[in-house]
């Protein structure tokens, strides 16, 4: 392979406060269930090359729970391509102005960008994606729209 791309959608949130969608944070729900997955991809000896979250509090959080739990060695890094507004394309030309086109690759962020971003890889319909799931796709030619095939799938619970 020379890419394995996997998306998770961030853990469950608290609800919003006075209309502010962006700095929710993880319920108790969602943290835990963030560290079963972690502890499952542990298990995996499952370890990303690089990191990418949404600059938003929740997917942030998710990104933190999720590889302290299972590559602690692996930090975060904040990419506005990933905010709930984006367009899947745009994901694409931000993994490639970071030079994150190969290896192994973690992005965290939001619905329905998620789902639209694996559709577009996959050539396939949007799938569901609850919060806290994770989704591989992998791909053996590079980067590109409808060259992914997805695979692992993992629940956190």
């Amino acid at each position: 392979m020379t890419l394995v791309l996997d998306l998770l959608r961030h853990g469950h949130a608290l609800p919003a406060t006075g209309g502010d969608d962006a700095p929710r944070r993880l319920s108790p729900r969602g943290r835990a269930d963030l560290e079963r997955l972690a502890a499952r991809l542990k298990q995996m000896a499952w370890r990303p090359d690089r990191a990418f979250t949404s600059p938003l509090a929740r997917a942030h959080e998710s990104a933190l729970v999720t590889l302290g739990g299972a590559a602690p060695d692996v930090t975060p890094e904040l990419m506005d391509a990933l905010s709930p507004e984006s367009h899947p394309a745009e994901v694409l030309a931000a993994l490639a102005a970071a030079r994150s086109t190969t290896g192994h690759l973690l992005l965290v962020g939001h619905q329905p960008l998620m789902g639209l971003l694996a559709a577009l890889l996959t050539g396939g319909p949007a799938p569901d994606f609850p919060t806290g799931h994770l989704l591989r796709i992998e791909f053996r030619e590079g980067l590109a729209p409808g060259s992914g095939v997805a695979g692992l799938r993992i629940a956190p619970a």
